[in-house]
């Protein structure tokens, strides 16, 4: 557990007193304090267009310069489903209406030598208005809209992506 996290210290004493605990858990020797290393909730956008699945290419690290899907981390107190709205939103300046839910994959999110495990839900979505430009952010590199049958599966940063849009691509052939 502590080669996920690389934590020394106790972040309530700050004494070098950590072992590991239980499987996502490491406890303090000193204090008793229990930090527990749980996986985090995140959500992606299949964003379906006339044309095609909309990508973003990731401007930041993890995965810099990679294809992904729009969408990320849950926020406290927020449901899935407004978290992936608020995400493409912010992201690339759009209101999304989701369309089905597709299914969930787990991921391994490496930020700054700290391995994050996440549960990824992904959802099928479509613009709420076709018109509107997408803005993007500074998250982002830039977006593309690929054919369901040409989607770039080597260029795609997280293996959750890669997964969800398989299963798309399968459930999509059989439509």
């Amino acid at each position: 557990m502590l080669e996920f996290t690389w934590f020394v210290h106790c972040p309530r004493c700050g004494r070098a007193s950590i072992e590991v605990h239980q499987k996502n858990a490491m406890r303090c020797t000193v204090c008793g304090y229990v930090y527990f290393h749980n996986t985090c909730a995140a959500t992606a956008g299949i964003i379906e267009t006339g044309d095609g699945v909309l990508l973003t290419v990731r401007a930041h690290k993890p995965k810099a310069g990679t294809y992904d899907l729009p969408g990320g981390f849950v926020d406290y107190n927020e449901s899935i489903e407004d978290a992936l709205r608020r995400e493409i939103r912010e992201e690339l300046g759009i209101d999304v209406a989701i369309t089905a839910y597709l299914g969930s994959f787990p991921n391994r999110y490496v930020y700054r030598d700290v391995v994050y495990f996440t549960a990824d839900s992904f959802f099928v979505c479509r613009p709420i208005d076709e018109v509107v430009p997408l803005t993007g952010s500074e998250e982002l590199r830039r977006w593309e809209i690929f054919p369901v049958d040409k989607l770039p599966f080597d260029k795609i940063g997280f293996e959750s992506n890669v997964k969800a849009l398989g299963l798309y691509r399968r459930f999509s052939a059989s439509r």
